[in-house]
């Protein structure tokens, strides 16, 4: 399915994931930013630099020449704006606003998940340790784990006091037309100190968690995509948040681990609709991660440290790895590396050569025998 070009408001890393998908259908993505250089403006086909709020004239116009506007970005101000006017658009705008209304708050999510109920992380626990996070915000910007009640003095009384959960953290994406709802693919994910994701990699079925992901999107109705992150604990599955955008990061690895684009199955839910849930085949493995050079190491790091570089462009694509930079200047480079094998074992050793291709290339760069992806 090839639906020839997409709009996409935001220039950040959910935007880099519709524009990496959308390429992968032959779907051209045209990006509008208020922002002069934004991150992936290297990576679109077209960019319009303008505030959306200030000219909606133009954003009008643009919905004549598209196939469907996808926001990708998580101002509160600009969703809502995108509400009023989606009426007057010419094309779909694929965002379910009822449902980022809820996903938006983490109370009124853990509301939700009570009514239907689903478990998840207890509220003001009695005793430390503490999971503490922002109730607004779906990244883990503000987030901390807190070991005592003294720790707990001067907290900002909007935060989100929660028991930590031990276990890994665990990944469903669903796509709704209103009425059905596919279930995509499980994948884990991977964080560091900061609470924030280094890596993702594709995981085996898990039957319940399907189920209460699919009960989330039946029971509001959803039109749209929603991600679904719970703690699968010794004490069975937690649900720790719904994000009802397109996020970023799991639905690269859901793609190469098994052919599923989630941005074709969202242009679907608005123009044929969804069947429900897809069979999922694994057709390979992938490893997704980011990875920061320092003094020609590479640690890994988490997605905000990568989105604090001034352009994210292409530094090596091959048949069976890719790497995209974060650069900026006087910063250290960040990397993304995408590593595909047909099992874990060997998606390993693919990501053992990326690796060893990224220091030989910067090496090259650094003695100036070779340009640099960032023009400095």
């Amino acid at each position: 399915m090839s639906m020839g070009k997409i709009c996409i408001i935001g220039g950040k890393l959910q935007g880099f994931e519709v524009t990496y998908l959308a390429h992968k259908a032959d779907i051209d993505v045209l990006l509008i930013d208020r922002k002069e250089n934004p991150f992936i403006r290297s990576l679109v086909d077209t960019f319009c630099c303008f505030d959306i709020i200030e000219h909606p004239e133009k954003l009008i116009d643009i919905s004549k020449l598209v196939d469907a506007i996808i926001p990708v970005n998580e101002n509160p101000v600009t969703i809502e704006f995108l509400n009023n006017i989606k009426k007057e658009l010419s094309c779909p705008l694929l965002f379910d606003f009822g449902a980022y209304f809820i996903s938006m708050d983490k109370k009124r999510s853990k509301d939700y998940f009570r009514s239907l109920g689903i478990l998840a992380p207890q509220d003001k626990p009695e005793k430390p340790p503490y999971f503490v996070k922002p109730p607004c915000d779906s990244s883990s910007v503000g987030t901390s784990i807190i070991y005592s009640d003294r720790e707990l003095e001067g907290l900002d009384p909007s935060m989100l006091i929660e028991e930590y959960v031990k276990g890994n953290i665990i990944s469903l994406e669903v796509v709704g037309d209103g009425s059905n709802f596919t279930v995509v693919k499980e994948t884990r994910i991977h964080i560091d100190d900061t609470y924030d994701c280094h890596m993702v990699t594709p995981i085996g079925i898990y039957p319940g968690f399907r189920n209460i992901s699919y009960q989330l999107a039946k029971n509001i109705s959803l039109k749209g995509i929603m991600d679904v992150e719970a703690i699968d604990s010794p004490d069975g599955l937690k649900v720790i948040e719904i994000d009802a955008r397109f996020p970023s990061q799991t639905p690269t690895v859901v793609y190469h681990s098994t052919g599923i684009n989630m941005v074709e199955i969202l242009l679907k839910a608005f123009s044929e609709g969804v069947t429900g849930t897809e069979e999922i085949s694994d057709s390979g493995y992938c490893i997704y991660e980011h990875l920061m050079q320092i003094d020609g190491d590479l640690i890994p790091v988490g997605e905000h440290v990568l989105s604090q570089g001034e352009e994210y462009a292409e530094f090596y694509i091959c048949e069976d790895f890719e790497i995209f930079e974060s650069r900026a200047k006087d910063q250290n480079s960040v990397f993304t590396v995408i590593s595909l094998g047909a099992d874990p074992e060997e998606a390993e050793k693919v990501r053992s050569r990326a690796i060893l291709h990224i220091k030989e290339l910067s090496e090259l760069i650094e003695k100036g025998d070779l340009n640099g992806t960032f023009d400095t």
